[in-house]
């Protein structure tokens, strides 16, 4: 006996931070659609497209099958804008399909509406999810991510992949740019592996670090004075198949000691908590800020912060940085004197 498909409902909602997931879900749906009416999907995008138009599609009658109409981040809309959409929920046109896609969770009465017509499926975590949630989640999600390519993977390699991929900034969350990271490097994890499982090394060898992770690793050494680590990682940022902007670097220094400034003016020893409240910065990172703002004397970080405000003048205009073969060659060694000035400042 033939497995029943389930019926087409009148709209289907598809959000989340799990991007893959609400793309694969509105490419399963299209597919299906298409096959079954034998009409293309009719295509809109929030920040192009007014509500209006796209009611006026799903109300139009359909001379074939099922009609698809597809709506992508809706909630580019502003809670006005979307009331069209809310309006036509309540009788809609059951020879239309429509579709909607967002990362961000919709409004109230959009999601209500959605929910009483059709279907809702929510993937990623709660946008409101706890730090040990979200940090849970995307271990998870990479996991998953790695066996839906047909890899299996140490525990290590799970938390190696989250570690070099996602980006602890409320940004990367509401984009969903860490979920679909984590997706795209699993399935390059997975054909690079083969049949062997995935290992630790092997994150390390095939996943670039986004550069502020690369760059966190650069300040928690220039913090220890590890003149050693941090020359070893000024190396690893300047080689290899994904070597990191030097002003890129600049950047995600600037941005994290900046912090550690942030946290210092709480209290002596803030927690990880004060720190996340006062910087927007979450999780382990906020973790080390704290750690580090009892560690290091506060006028040494305002020391560095300004150093690190010049780095950027003379990556962008110093005679030092036009030298060598290429541009790069004299950006990178502006960076490395940088450093020698930043190791001595936490001597």
């Amino acid at each position: 006996m033939s497995e029943q498909r389930a019926p087409i409902r009148e709209v289907f909602l598809f959000w989340g931070e799990d991007r893959e997931s609400v793309n694969r879900n509105l490419r399963n749906l299209t597919a299906r659609l298409e096959s079954e009416s034998g009409m293309p999907a009719q295509r809109f995008r929030a920040d192009e497209d007014p509500a209006d138009d796209v009611v006026a599609v799903c109300q139009a009658l359909s001379m074939g099958g099922t009609q698809l109409v597809v709506l992508e981040d809706i909630s580019s809309y502003k809670a006005a804008d979307v009331a069209p959409i809310v309006a036509y929920l309540d009788a809609p046109n059951p020879g239309t399909c429509l579709a909607l896609t967002s990362v961000d969770k919709p409004s109230p009465k959009l999601l209500a509406a959605c929910e009483s017509a059709g279907l809702v499926r929510q993937f990623g975590p709660d946008p409101k999810a706890k730090t040990r949630d979200r940090q849970k989640w995307l271990n998870e999600h990479a996991a998953k991510e790695l066996g839906r390519h047909g890899a299996r993977a140490e525990a290590a390699a799970v938390r190696e992949l989250v570690t070099r991929v996602v980006v602890d900034r409320p940004d990367a969350h509401k984009s969903g740019v860490n979920a679909l990271e984590l997706s795209s490097a699993a399935g390059l994890l997975a054909a690079y592996a083969g049949a062997e499982p995935v290992t630790e090394a092997m994150v390390r060898e095939i996943v670039p670090a986004h550069p502020d992770a690369r760059a966190y690793l650069l300040a928690d050494a220039l913090v220890g004075g590890d003149d050693a680590a941090v020359h070893d990682l000024l190396a690893e940022l300047a080689s290899g198949s994904d070597p990191a902007n030097p002003i890129a670097i600049q950047g995600a220094l600037s941005r994290h000691f900046q912090g550690l400034a942030a946290a210092q003016r709480l209290s002596p020893r803030p927690s990880p908590a004060e720190v996340s409240e006062a910087t927007g910065i979450r999780g382990y990172p906020a973790q080390k800020l704290a750690e580090q703002a009892a560690r290091i004397p506060r006028g040494t970080v305002t020391g560095i912060v300004a150093r690190i405000a010049a780095l950027e003048l003379e990556l962008r205009v110093s005679a030092f940085a036009r030298l060598g073969r290429t541009r790069d060659d004299g950006q990178r060694f502006v960076l490395e004197i940088a450093a020698r000035d930043l190791l001595a400042l936490t001597a």
